[in-house]
């Protein structure tokens, strides 16, 4: 099979457990997907490292890739939301394939994905766009503003699982350090509200390439994530699941639910063939 696409999937200590059950996951579901690299960042000490066992991934472990942070010879802020964001960033800047698709380590997928299917017939991941959201209206000014441009929507879904375009991540990142005169990691950082797929949407957006990359019009990422903020909609969600590509909780979420509602979950998974 020729190769079409990297994994890049970001985690710290305590995600170790849901990482493992990704693992899982990426080796039933995208066998046909067409992956090359599945780049593993480690968020954390370079210890946590060490307690990734690639044989986590089954028959895909010879294609896992683990890197600690510090392989980026850059500086990281204490706050891990925002190192995070600007790892999936340069992890999908390391890639030679054409597309990086970058996950949070509780990412899972639930059913198959199959890259011809997530493709058109123009040859574009079919991502669907939405508007952006209120919480995130500061992101898009600073955004607008560097890039001149206003930022209107972002590709979807809106979070992870996310598609980025190797060439034009690096170009992105080419750019931004000729407009601030400070390295991307360094710039990113800096700003604290930024999210890394405005600011790569607003890329996209001056260059005009946004609709020129991505069917904006159709989606095939169906991502069903569950927040702190939605805990009281778990059963809505928990619908919303059974139809979904991929599921995660956050642990402030996980935490909340009622111990009935950690066995529905544990038990979705596992008839997915999944081990949480």
């Amino acid at each position: 099979m020729p190769f079409f696409i990297d994994l890049v999937t970001v985690v710290f200590g305590p995600e170790l457990p849901v990482l493992q059950a990704q693992a899982q996951s990426v080796n039933l579901y995208c066998r046909d997907l067409g992956i090359k690299n599945i780049y593993v960042i480690v968020n954390d000490h370079d210890q946590v490292a060490d307690q990734i066992d690639p044989a986590w991934w089954g028959d895909m472990q010879h294609r896992v890739v683990i890197l600690p942070h510090r392989v980026f010879s850059t500086d990281f802020v204490e706050d891990g939301w925002i190192s995070q964001q600007v790892l999936k960033v340069l992890g999908a800047a390391i890639s030679f394939n054409t597309w990086s698709m970058v996950l949070d380590a509780k990412t899972l997928f639930v059913k198959p994905l199959i890259f011809d299917d997530l493709m058109d017939s123009q040859g574009r991941p079919q991502t669907g766009a939405l508007g952006i959201q209120p919480v995130f209206e500061s992101s898009a000014r600073i955004v607008g503003e560097l890039f001149n441009v206003d930022v209107r929507r972002q590709l979807g879904p809106g979070g992870v699982p996310f598609l980025f375009n190797t060439r034009c991540v690096r170009a992105m990142i080419v750019e931004i350090e000729q407009r601030t005169g400070q390295s991307f990691p360094a710039w990113f950082q800096a700003q604290g509200e930024v999210t890394e797929f405005i600011l790569y949407s607003g890329y996209l957006e001056s260059a005009h390439a946004l609709d020129l990359l991505y069917n904006t019009q159709r989606s095939r990422l169906f991502a069903c994530n569950i927040c702190h903020s939605e805990v009281e909609s778990f059963d809505r969600k928990f619908q919303e699941m059974q139809n979904s590509l991929t599921t995660s909780i956050h642990r402030n979420a996980w935490s909340r639910l009622s111990q009935e509602q950690q066995q529905q979950y544990h038990a979705f998974l596992k008839q997915r063939g999944i081990a949480l």
